[in-house]
């Protein structure tokens, strides 16, 4: 992650950005206790982890970019404002992917990464997660 990006994170004044981004998935938030002091909610209202993630499908596919879900009970402004950090950190998260070349047709050597074309149709297709076995 570039300092730019990070230091609009910082700016939000939420806490340490936790972010771990790889061809397996992984995640880019903050943890729930940083944001319930910050949006003044009830951390029990909130998951522990506050973002966006990409769970890993199997075979080198990676899921849609799906962000946290929190209470029902969060409403109005409070609401407003944890959509809004849940949509920045999933830009983040696309923007880190595409970045880093995970997302790239082709590999650098010109061999063609069909993880990448795999993970892009599955997204395309609506597919979130892994739904086990």
């Amino acid at each position: 992650m570039d300092e730019k990006m990070k230091a609009k994170f910082a700016a939000l004044g939420i806490g340490q950005l936790d972010y771990d981004i790889g061809y397996r998935g992984g995640t880019l938030g903050f943890r729930a206790e940083d944001v319930a002091a910050a949006f003044g909610i009830d951390e029990n209202l909130l998951p522990r982890h506050i973002g966006a993630f990409v769970n890993y499908r199997g075979g080198g596919l990676r899921g849609a970019i799906c962000v946290s879900t929190y209470s029902k009970e969060i409403t109005g402004k409070k609401k407003e404002l944890l959509d809004e950090l849940l949509a920045a950190c999933k830009r983040a998260y696309e923007s880190l992917e595409n970045g880093s070349g995970l997302n790239d047709d082709e590999y650098p050597d010109g061999d063609t990464n069909w993880e990448a074309q795999g993970t892009k149709a599955a997204r395309a297709a609506g597919i979130k997660t892994y739904p086990g076995l």
